[in-house]
């Protein structure tokens, strides 16, 4: 959250109306028109942007794409670290790859709709990270920013985040149909080892992958000169595979496993120690998530009309916590089960190149909370639960070529239906409804196609969880304010309990957004291209979903003989808050036979209209350069990445018509140098050097406190062989 002055607030949209200006500014007339179309270099595509392949250009929005070549390069250990960059998203929840949580232009948790090869990831906690992959397992990673709804129903309010595995067309070198390829590597920061072996393979009809890794690492050095407490001990494994069994029809299925046994705190986004002996002691923490998938698509060359694709899939999350000073064990169960369906349909009318899209799914996702130390078994604020959802959609994609031009005409809504129980409430159900529509145009004019406009209007919605409907048990315990117990030489504890609210609603979001593209080939070499983009956002949300916290004690805390019952308090999730936010983002990628560049600039403002106070899960402005040198008479690169991030400040009510300071952060500028190599003398050796964050920059990313890793030398060596 984060508050502005006027002035500020002006000075934020004359920088990105600058960088827009830019990008218009750049002249055409440098472009070379006599050049070969073959000599152009390729368009990004996005997948998940409309659900069918769209160059990312196209697209009437946002949507930034990550290949494996720039995974390879960065050497990320989290997912975070490969989507550092990315204008609008941002990871909150501390160092801990455990704690990470997704924000996208300012919604957060469950308002952002997490994809792993299309299967949902439905894991929430208050404490823990929303989701749990190994870089070393993706193949490519898309970020679709602004309302999804439309397509994906329930939770991509914020966006998408789409996570694809490593296929074997990733790997397979040419001329090849079967490889294999051992990996190590190390990072000094954690004292992380990395070993990995895949072997793969495309033989005729066949296509497959196996894959099986380790990453052990100890506490994180930060740069404030403190150690974080953060073991690890990660494996994982994916096996995947398809078959075409006719010209039309093919067979899929995978199964990608992520484990990890880690010792830290109970609280894996904290930082620092609370003062609490109970939340500041380390436990084991065994973390486990398995995704299967299987899935059937039918594309007939001969019938435009169909092309159809069929999904079911099943994910399984586990935390489970043993407390060895008790000793006590606790688990965090969510599973969720899915099937989607998706038929594209290809036709013209008059000038217009038509796709239509008709498509459903149905998943449900079901918790389960235990714990040893209950008489019952049941673990408080972890309800055992389900929901269960319902959804049908249809889209349009038309390219329409007239006299002024090209547009892209792209309306879509969906519909969805869901219901949610609990046995904390037996009988009483959360159901609702909700309809999503979303209308995208952009325009190319006659005679500038390296010009593009675009604009869309989006609704979005997001249901109420599990937990927010139906949190129990203790939430926090604060001292009694008169008991003392002479044998623990402590106060009697009173709690702060939850407090089911089954009569939750959907929080909805409306979402205008417009902006401009340029498209430039041939700069300065025959092979160049530059393509940038620019968008301002306006998004109003209603109903969204707070966690009330009240510390006010029971009336029978004061009243003798001071026995119990004495409750400090209730929490309650409630829909209560109304909030706009707006911002700017913008991306500008230049790539050549020798150079490439990268840089976004991302600006976000958000206001809890409540009771004004800026919302929580704003970032500051940022703006990011990745700059690399190409030299492939010794096939190598080198390069630089930048982050520079403004002052942050967050003001909350203070219930009295003021304004409190809640958090306070400075500007942080980041460099991180890479290099990679692959000799010719040894045939498939890579290399991989890197050093982040070069001069030990002391920031605070996520929260005040909340001290980021120090220097950091990475390497890391592979070697491929095939044939």
């Amino acid at each position: 959250m984060t508050f502005h002055s006027k002035s500020a607030h002006w000075n934020r949209h004359m920088k990105a109306g600058l960088l827009a200006s830019t990008l218009i500014a750049v002249s055409p007339a440098v472009l070379a028109e006599d050049a070969a179309d073959d000599e152009l270099r390729e368009d990004t595509i996005t997948v998940y942007g409309t659900s069918n392949p769209l160059p990312v250009f196209d697209y009437p929005g946002q949507v930034t794409v990550v290949d494996r070549e720039a995974l390879e390069t960065i050497a990320p250990s989290a997912v975070s670290d490969l989507l550092r960059d990315v204008p609008g998203l941002d990871f909150s929840g501390g160092p801990r790859r455990t704690g990470e949580l997704p924000s996208i232009r300012g919604l957060s948790g469950q308002n952002v709709l997490i994809l792993l090869d299309g299967a949902r990831q439905s894991f929430t906690s208050a404490h823990d990270g929303r989701f749990f992959v190994d870089p070393e397992l993706i193949g490519t990673a898309e970020v679709v920013r602004g309302p999804a709804s439309a397509l994906y129903g329930s939770g991509a309010v914020g966006g998408v985040l789409a996570f694809e595995s490593v296929d074997a067309v990733d790997l397979l070198r040419d001329g090849e149909t079967w490889g294999a390829r051992a990996k190590v590597g190390y990072q000094s920061v954690n004292e992380e080892g990395l070993a990995s072996l895949t072997a793969f393979t495309q033989q005729g009809a066949f296509d497959g992958v196996a894959s099986f890794g380790i990453r052990q690492s100890s506490d994180i050095a930060l740069a404030s000169g403190a150690d974080l407490p953060s073991d690890d001990d990660i494996q994982t494994a994916l096996l995947k595979g398809s078959y075409v069994l006719t010209d039309a029809l093919t067979i899929e299925g995978s199964w990608q496993r992520f484990t990890n046994t880690a010792i830290e705190p109970n609280n894996g986004q904290g930082t620092a120690g609370t003062g609490d002996g109970v939340l500041d002691r380390n436990v084991e923490k065994d973390i486990s998530t398995d995704t299967f998938r299987v899935g059937l698509t039918f594309d007939p060359a001969s019938n435009d009309w169909i092309d159809l694709a069929l999904t079911a899939y099943q994910t399984s999350s586990d935390v489970d916590e043993f407390d060895a000073t008790v000793p006590r064990t606790t688990v965090r169960d969510i599973e969720t089960t899915g099937f989607s369906a998706r038929n594209a349909s290809r036709f013209t009318i008059g000038s217009a190149e038509t796709t239509l899209t008709i498509g459903g799914d149905w998943y449900k996702d079901e918790q389960t909370g235990t714990d040893d130390q209950t008489t019952d078994g049941t673990r408080g604020g972890v309800p055992n639960g389900e929901s269960e959802f319902m959804g049908v959609f249809a889209q349009l994609e038309s390219v329409i070529e007239t006299p002024a031009g090209q547009f892209v005409v792209i309306p879509g809504v969906r519909f969805d239906e869901f219901e949610s129980s609990s046995s904390i409430a037996p009988g009483e159900t959360n159901s609702d409804d909700a309809i999503s529509p979303r209308f995208a145009a952009s325009f190319a004019p006659e005679g500038a196609e390296w010009l593009r406009l675009f604009g869309s209007y989006a609704e979005g919605f997001r249901a109420p969880s599990i937990n927010e409907l139906y949190l129990d048990g203790v939430h926090f315990s604060i001292p009694h304010p008169v008991l003392f117990n002479p044998a623990m030489g402590s106060f009697v504890l009173s709690p702060n309990n939850f407090i089911p609210n089954p009569d939750l609603v959907p929080e909805e979001t409306q979402t205008v957004e417009f902006g401009v593209g340029v498209d430039f080939n041939q700069i300065f070499v025959a092979s160049d291209r530059l393509q940038g983009k620019v968008s301002y956002f306006e998004t109003e949300a209603d109903d969204l979903i707070n966690l009330s916290v009240d510390v006010t004690p029971a009336a029978t805390c004061f009243v003798p003989p001071f026995f119990e019952p004495c409750n400090w308090g209730t929490s309650e999730s409630a829909n209560v808050d109304q909030a706009e936010l707006e911002g700017w983002e913008g991306e500008l990628h230049y790539d050549s036979d020798r150079f490439f560049a990268r840089a976004s600039f991302s600006s976000i403002d958000g206001t809890n209209l409540a009771d004004g106070s800026d919302l929580g899960s704003l970032t500051p402005d940022r703006t990011a350069v990745n700059l690399g040198l190409k030299l492939p008479e010794w096939n190598a690169l080198v390069g630089a990445r930048v982050q520079h991030a403004g002052d942050f400040e967050q003001r909350i009510s203070d219930g009295a018509g003021g304004f409190t300071l809640q958090d306070e952060r400075g500007s942080y500028t980041v460099l991180d140098l890479y290099a990679s190599w692959q000799p010719a003398a040894v045939d498939g050796l890579r290399l991989d050097l890197g050093v982040d964050n070069v001069f030990d920059e002391e920031y605070e990313r996520s929260f005040a406190g909340a001290i980021e890793p120090g220097t950091n030398v990475k390497i890391g060596a592979s070697w491929q062989f095939g044939g």
